[in-house]
This record gives structure tokens, C-alpha cells and sequence, in this order.
């Protein structure tokens, strides 16, 4: 290793250590071995631990003893801690009694089964079949703990020591001094590329962000394409924590994603809040031209070599580098098709060098039949014989389907196919297309605010467009509530035409039809990363009252709570990342909105509720001329004469712009001789 490298393997290594040790006091106080405190007043800003009083007084004495009564209380660290540490055959715990004071400390009398090693008696009683023996000690202070603990830490986890020295080998080999990193790290919004070709880096590197172990600081990951974390984790880890947002992109998922949104997404996070973004590429492709334009720098290196075997081994099991490499050497080895997770499989504690070597050689042997078997049969893979591959071959259905705007119809086009009618029909004809129209929201009654509020979203559409708003100036995420048949779907639809943009409808019922919770948040993100690729356009979400609330009042039972919890919170992560998508627009339905999770609601989401009443008798009156059109004169034409006085009582409840449009006159409503209706 050069001098950089080493120094970057020793800081992130030493990050893997510390959150070893932490974890081991969390387990330690969940036994009752350490008492927590909070300095700052909550555990989020910082956590301070000291030896429990029980355990002080438990433990004093004689150092072998408390550190196998330690190892023995943490090997139970998930069963509720006893009231004394057992030191019995017969599980009869310890019990101390304060005698004095020594020094200014407090002295104790333990009292334990005669025979034990090392204790002298300093009183018997008369009945030697109970004798009891006396000593007097110290109690057991923080450090004397804490060096006790830390006895019982594991090695290294496999998988977070290479994804460590890999990324200290991209600093070491692409940088020549750490000054030009740094300078990179302290701007407002440093793109960090890192393309290191080893098959399940990019998920281990996610996981290893959100564990503070590559940054100081526990990170949540927010994907650049709104999708799956580069952790792959929808569920928040460590949610009592304090975090920082880190954008992360992946070089897997990009491979099929369009230049031009991909620039988007790019710029969108480049320009956005201040948050780092970090890119990493696992792929043996050549980086995307997008990706290597927005880094800042980009640190690469090779993949997995005898070298970095070598190193992983001494940092997990101890063996020297020069051991493992003569092992190697001695069988050809050549590792550079291993992934992180093999390495993980074959790195195992007591395994000698030739055992791990050995198990690597044939993991490296299948991975590279695999990628032979890919590279040759990949034509085929759809004609596969066997039915369960096909089966996981087979794309996954979403919940996502896309409306097109409609166009509207054209009165001189509808005129000109009457070319066999005299020009009088030709010309009812062509009055009569007039009654045709597009569903649009400037044509719909009865919908109360929200159609002025589409009526400024279109006007604003077309400013931005233009450039003369930015998206987030913008009312873009409205819920529309009512009771069934008020034309929820409608407006949706409607809306679509207006704005003349895609409508992408989805609904909640949809989304939770697989069932397993993985699936269904794959379900919710294909909806987004559709808009996304088709924006500008409307996402519609039906049914938003199944989703429910977190409230478990609400009637869900605690043994689901961190599923819709998790589902909850993956809508929330979802609507605010449209929120920054530009040309995003989300429109929710529901027939029972006090059921919605209050969050749901709160600025930046579906900020804008719109309740639809049912229709009044002037609504009722455009609603029925709108879905007449052509109709509508033929349908009056057939009222009888002593109808019209109908038609006449119905102007106090409607406009009379209104009434005329329904009511023709009766030279148009009968047909003349010769002429045919269209």
C-alpha cells in the first residue's frame, strides 16, 4: 500500500471498530453492565455510558471471574437481564452488602459458596453444611468494564474490511495528495464518483454510509432516480440516531436509463439542497460520460487482487499477508471474479489461510461459469427449458399505466368527410361537431376550487416552460376528496387534457397487491420513476385512504405496525422526492380522507385539499349538456310543446346562458326535407 491508501485502510478500519464497540455497550447496558445517560438530553445528540451500579457491586473481586460472568451476560444480551449475575450452578444470584467505606469508596461483603478459590473464611456458623465465607473488595469501576467488554469483541466484519480497503485503494491510486479530497468535500455540493468494478460494492458501500462508517456521520440515502437506496433498504436504520440526507447514484441502474434523464436527475441533485453526492459504479462497463461531466473527482481502482485477499485476511483472522500469499501461489489462485459477497461466505474466524483460499478458488471458479453462461446464452435465456427460470427471468408488473392527452376534434375535418351530403347538411353537420368536445377541466361543472386550481396550474405550466417560474413556485400536489361518483377520475382525466400531458394512473389497492413489503415499495417507486422518465405529467393515486395512518388506533395491530409504518414513510420519501422533480405533478383520491396519515398532508406533499361536493342542480345542468354534445339538440327537439315549460321553470336554478344552449330553436330542431343528421 502506498502512504495514502494506508492511511485511509487505517481511519475507515478504525470506524469499523468503533461502531463494534458501541454496539457491545448497547448490548452490555441491554444485560443491565453499563447505565446509559444522555449529556445533551436526548439520544440522538450523544450517549454516555458507565458501569451500572449492580454490576459494580456484582462483579468486585477477582478479575477472572467477572470476565466469565461478562462473556456470559453478553451470549444472553437478547433475553431480559437478570436481577443478580448468576455465578451458580444452581442460578442463585450474587448479593452484595455495603459493610464500610475504604478511601472514600464504598466496601462490599459478597458472600459465596465455600470452596470458592482464593476466598479465606472469616466466619462460619455452626451448621458447616451452610458455611459461608466472607472477603471484602473493591468495586469494579468504568474502565475496569470497559477493558472487559471489549475482550468479547468480534473480528471485523468481512464485507465492511473489503469494501475499506477498496475504497482507501481508489483514494490512494487516483489522488496524490489528500489536500485535493478535502477541497473537494468542503464545497456546498461535492460529486464524489467512485468506480470500483467488484460485484456487490455498491450495496455494501450504501450500508457502510448508513452505519457512519465511511463518513462521520450516519447517513439516510436518498436515491437520484427516486428509486431503491443504493443500500437497498426502504426501512430506516438506526431511526434514534441523528442523520445528514447523502444523494447516492448507482452505476447498475443506469445502464438502461435514457441520456436526457439521466442529465436531469443529475442536475436536480447537483443544484438542489446542499447534500453530498456520492456515485458508485460497480459495473465493468466504461463510466457514463453523464457521470464523469457532474464528478467532482473520481476515484478508481481495479478489483479484487491477491494483494487485497491477503490484507483482508490478516484484518480478520490474523494471518499473516506473506502466509496467504504463498498459499495462493502455490495453487494459482486468481481472485478478480470474486464479489463482496463471496468473500464474506469463505472468510469465517478459525479457518486457516489454505481453507479460505481454497473455498474462494471454487467461488471464483463458479462466478466465472456464470459469466461465461451469460455472455453466451444470454440470446436464449427467454427459451430456457426450465420453468422456474423463465419464471425469475420473467420483468416483474407494475402498477403503472400511462393516458395519453386527448386531441381535439377538428370542425373543418368533420366537414369535409360529408363530401356526399348537400352543403345545407354539411353545414348542420358541421354546427353539430361544435357539441363535441374534449373532457377538459375548463368544460366540467360542479368541481368547486379545484378547477381554478387547474386552471392556474395550467397558466403556470406554461410560464415554467418558458422559464419564467421555478417548479417549486408552483402548486403541483392537490388531494381531491368526496363521496363515490363525484368525478374524482374525471378530473383527473380531464386535467390530463388541459395541460395536455401524460396521466400516469395508479392507485393504493395496486400497490399492496403483492403483499410482501419488498414488492409493494418496488410497486410504489415504479410509479414514480415512470413520471419521472415521461415528465412533465400527472401522477394519479386512487384509493389513498388504504394506505392509512401510523396511528395504530386506526385499527391496525401492533404486529404490523412497522409494515405500514414502512409503507407510510416510503409514500413520504416518494412525494417529497417528486417534490423536487421538476414537472411532476401528483393528484390523490379518497372517499374517506380522515383515514390519511396526517404527514401525508403537511407542506411540500399533498398540501392543496379539495373536497367535491355532490353536484347542485346548476352543476347537475352543465354536467348533463357536457356528456349530451351532438345529442343535445336532438334530445330537446323530442321534448313536447308543454315540456318547454319545464325547460322555462329550470332558469331559477340555472343560468340563462345555460338554458339557452339546451333549448334550440324550433326552426333547428326538426331536421329539414332532404337533410340527414350526423
Amino acid at each position: 500500500m502506498n502512504q495514502i491508501t494506508e492511511r485511509i485502510a487505517r481511519h475507515l478500519l478504525a470506524r469499523i471498530r468503533r461502531l463494534a464497540v458501541l454496539d457491545l455497550y448497547q448490548r452490555a447496558s441491554d444485560v443491565g453492565l453499563l447505565a446509559i445517560n444522555f449529556p445533551f438530553g436526548e439520544r440522538k445528540r450523544g450517549i454516555a455510558w458507565q458501569v451500572s451500579a449492580h454490576a459494580a457491586s456484582t462483579l468486585a473481586g477477582d478479575r477472572n471471574r467477572a470476565r466469565a460472568l461478562v462473556a456470559r451476560a453478553l451470549k444472553r444480551a437478547s433475553v431480559t437481564a437478570h436481577d443478580g449475575f448468576v455465578d451458580s450452578d444452581h442460578g442463585e444470584p450474587i448479593k452484595p452488602v455495603v459493610i464500610g467505606e475504604a478511601g472514600g469508596k464504598p466496601v462490599y461483603q459478597v458472600h459465596t459458596k465455600s470452596g470458592d478459590a482464593g476466598v479465606k473464611p472469616a466466619m462460619r456458623k455452626k451448621d458447616h453444611s451452610t458455611s459461608v465465607y466472607t472477603k471484602i473488595v473493591q468495586p469494579l469501576d468504568s474502565p475496569a468494564m470497559f477493558a472487559l467488554l471489549r475482550e468479547s469483541l468480534t473480528l471485523p466484519n468481512p464485507s465492511h474490511a473489503t469494501v475499506a480497503v477498496l475504497i482507501a485503494r481508489a483514494i490512494g491510486e487516483s489522488i496524490a495528495d489528500l489536500k485535493e479530497l478535502r477541497e473537494v468535500l468542503m464545497r456546498r455540493n461535492p460529486v464524489i464518483l467512485f468506480k470500483i468494478p467488484v460485484s456487490g460494492l455498491e450495496r455494501q458501500f450504501g450500508l457502510m454510509l448508513e452505519e457512519a462508517l465511511i463518513a462521520p456521520f450516519y447517513a439516510s440515502l436518498v436515491d437520484i432516480l427516486d428509486g431503491r437506496p443504493l443500500s437497498g433498504h426502504f426501512r430506516e436504520t438506526r431511526p434514534e440516531m441523528r442523520k445528514r440526507n447523502v444523494l447516492t447514484g448507482s452505476g447498475r441502474k443506469v445502464v438502461d436509463v435514457t441520456k436526457e434523464n439521466l442529465k436531469r436527475s443529475l442536475s436536480t441533485a447537483m443544484h438542489g439542497d446542499p447534500v453530498p453526492l456520492l456515485i458508485v459504479d460497480e459495473t465493468a462497463e466504461t463510466m457514463r460520460s453523464e457521470f464523469t461531466a457532474a464528478a467532482d473527482i473520481v476515484l478508481q481502482c481495479a478489483g479484487i487482487d491477491q494483494a487485497l485477499v491477503a490484507d483482508l485476511l490478516h484484518v480478520c483472522l490474523g494471518i499473516p499477508a506473506s502466509e496467504s500469499i504463498a498459499v495462493m501461489d502455490q495453487v494459482a489462485f486468481h481472485p478478480g471474479s470474486l464479489s463482496v459477497d463471496d468473500l464474506a461466505l469463505a472468510v469465517r474466524p478459525g479457518r486457516t489461510a489454505k481453507t479460505v483460499v481454497s473455498l474462494l478458488a471454487t467461488l471464483a471458479a463458479a462466478a466465472g461459469e456464470d459469466e461465461a453462461e451469460d455472455g453466451g446464452n444470454r440470446s436464449r435465456r427467454g427459451h430456457s427449458s426450465n420453468p422456474l427460470s423463465a419464471l425469475r427471468d420473467k420483468p416483474k408488473t407494475t402498477s403503472v399505466d400511462m393516458i395519453l392527452p386527448e386531441v381535439e376534434p377538428s370542425t373543418s375535418a368533420a366537414t369535409e368527410t360529408l363530401t356526399t351530403v348537400n352543403s345545407e347538411a354539411a353545414g348542420e353537420a358541421a354546427s353539430s361537431t361544435q357539441h363535441v368536445r374534449t373532457l377538459r377541466v375548463e368544460n366540467l361543472s360542479g368541481y368547486g376550487e379545484a378547477r381554478p386550481w387547474a386552471l392556474d396550474l395550467k397558466d403556470d405550466l406554461a410560464l415554467w416552460r418558458e422559464g419564467g417560474i421555478g417548479w417549486d413556485e408552483m402548486s403541483s400536489k392537490m388531494l381531491l376528496s368526496g363521496p363515490p361518483g363525484t368525478g374524482k377520475t374525471t378530473f383527473a382525466r380531464a386535467l390530463c387534457n388541459t395541460l395536455h400531458v401524460p396521466l400516469i394512473v395508479s392507485s393504493v389497492a395496486s400497490w399492496l397487491e403483492p403483499g410482501f413489503l419488498g414488492d409493494v415499495l418496488q410497486q410504489m417507486s415504479s410509479v414514480f420513476e415512470t413520471a419521472r422518465e415521461n415528465a412533465p405529467c400527472i401522477v394519479f393515486i386512487d384509493e389513498m385512504d388504504a394506505i392509512g395512518s401510523r396511528d395504530s388506533s386506526e385499527g391496525r395491530g401492533s404486529r404490523y405496525d412497522s409494515y405500514w409504518t414502512t409503507v407510510i414513510t416510503r409514500l413520504l420519501e416518494l412525494l417529497d422526492g417528486a417534490l423536487k422533480t421538476e414537472g411532476v405533478i401528483v393528484v390523490a383520491a379518497t372517499n374517506l380522507p380522515d383515514r390519511i396519515d396526517p404527514a401525508l398532508l403537511r407542506s411540500g406533499r399533498l398540501e392543496k385539499h379539495i373536497v367535491i361536493p355532490p353536484p347542485d342542480a346548476e352543476s347537475l345542468t352543465g354536467i348533463l349538456a357536457h356528456h349530451l354534445g351532438s345529442d343535445l339538440a336532438a334530445v330537446l327537439a323530442s321534448v313536447p310543446e308543454h315540456g318547454d315549460s319545464h325547460l322555462e321553470s329550470s332558469a331559477s336554478v340555472a343560468p340563462s346562458s345555460t338554458i339557452a344552449q339546451l333549448k334550440p330553436s324550433k326552426a333547428e330542431a326538426a331536421p329539414k326535407k332532404g337533410q340527414a343528421h350526423v
